[in-house]
Parts: C-alpha cells; structure tokens; sequence
C-alpha cells in the first residue's frame, strides 16, 4: 500500500494542476494558420481592457484626404491578408458608368494604408480626389476586393475636391 499513496498523490496534483489551469482567464485567444500564429485581441484599449496602448497613425499634409476605417476578416482560416500591412487603395478608371472590374495593381505604385494589426483598423493618408477600390493582397498573393459591411457592395469610393483636407470614414470592410 505505501507503493501507490505517491502515484495517487501525483495523479490528484496533476489533477487540481489541470483544473487551476483551466480556470485561468487570458485577455487574447491564439489561433494557429499556416504555422504561424495569430494573436487576435479581445477588445479594445478602454478600461476594461487598459494593456493595450492606442496606435498612432500618421497625418495627411495639407491638400490631401485622410480615410479610415476597419478591416474585418471573415474566415482567416482561408483567406488571410499578407503581412505589412497588406491593404491597398488602387485607382479606378472614372469614366463611363458602372464598374467593369478592378484592376490588378503593383505593390508599391498604388497608396498603401497603415494597419493596426490588432484591431484591423486602417489609414490612407495623403489620397488624391478620384475613384479607388480597396483590395487586400493575401498571404497567397491573390488580389481581394474588400466588400462593405453594410450592404455587401464592393468597396469603391469617389473622392472630391471638396473633400480635401478631410478625414472621411470608410467603416468597416469585410475580407471577402
């Protein structure tokens, strides 16, 4: 008998171990996609979550439009934006009516948004009036039109302007 007292010992601490542990309350969730992790946050800087500092963006200079809004990603198990800051604002032919497609654009000649990673929150700063989509390029390198959360819509603006000088909301935008 004096032989299975420590094994029942051990099993019972290991026991009150997994228990204890799984009462433990975390602030973020981790989700594992193609190898990596992603760390989603679970709210968003207040007081009931005050670890996470505000993001600062940057400013447009004068003459040019500012436009933000929030990417919210669906499913991230298929479909997941590249890596820095993969959300881009590509230029659309204003003539005629309607929208025929959205051209595909090169990294680097189309303005590219500054990116909260935690919170999906995004910036385009320094825009020229004109008609732009907003397009994600994904980890696989596909070109995704962002949709309106609202409607379901394609996310294609038209900028003034008038509206020089101005922050304008774009809301939230959904992947796919």
């Amino acid at each position: 008998m004096t032989k299975r007292a420590p094994i029942a010992a051990t099993t019972i601490i290991l026991s009150l171990l997994v228990i204890f542990t799984a009462c433990q309350t975390d602030i973020t969730a981790t989700v594992s996609v193609d190898s990596e992790l992603v760390v989603i946050s679970k709210g968003s800087p207040g007081p009931g979550n005050p670890t996470m500092e505000p993001y600062e963006f940057a400013t447009s200079r004068s003459g040019y439009i500012t436009l933000h809004g929030q990417l919210v990603v669906r499913d991230p198990l298929t479909i997941l934006p590249g890596p820095d800051d993969a959300i881009y604002l590509v230029p659309m032919d204003s003539e005629g009516e309607g929208v025929t497609g959205i051209p595909q654009f090169t990294v680097g000649e189309v303005p590219q948004a500054d990116v909260d990673e935690r919170t999906g929150e995004f910036l385009f700063i320094d825009i020229e009036p004109g008609k732009y989509a907003v397009v994600v390029l994904t980890k696989g390198g596909s070109q995704i039109p962002t949709r309106n959360m609202d409607d379901g819509t394609y996310s294609i603006f038209t900028f003034t302007v008038e509206q020089q000088n101005q922050s304008i909301e774009l809301g939230s935008l959904s992947l796919p």
